[in-house]
């Protein structure tokens, strides 16, 4: 499987319940819709800094693909037409001039 990864940081004026709340009932409801290809999508919401400084990010999103291709497919649909839906949703709580998305190499120990 493919596994990419994007740092989410909520735009300064949402609050950190309301940019869990939007993206847990309304954003990731449409992601799911629009992107059937995703196999698995997991947001991990940053809850508290272990002993660092607050991070530049709130949430770390996971998603899984079966193949690049249909990784490639998400970015091709987003960017199309039929991804306006999603580009203007993240547009109202998401800062998207600091989202950081890549994908990564998943290595498990345990």
């Amino acid at each position: 499987m493919i596994k990419a990864m994007a740092l989410i940081k909520r735009k300064p004026t949402v609050s950190h319940e309301e940019f869990v709340r939007h993206y847990e009932e309304v954003h990731a409801p449409l992601a799911l819709k629009l992107f059937p290809m995703i196999k698995k999508y997991v947001r991990n919401h940053v809850v508290a800094p272990l002993g660092a400084p607050e991070p530049d990010f709130d949430c770390v999103t996971e998603f899984w693909f079966d193949s690049p291709e249909s990784a490639q497919a998400v970015v091709d649909i987003r960017m199309s037409d039929v991804g306006k839906p999603i580009r203007d949703d993240e547009e109202t709580f998401m800062d998207m001039g600091k989202m950081i998305s890549f994908l990564v190499d998943e290595r498990v120990t345990r």
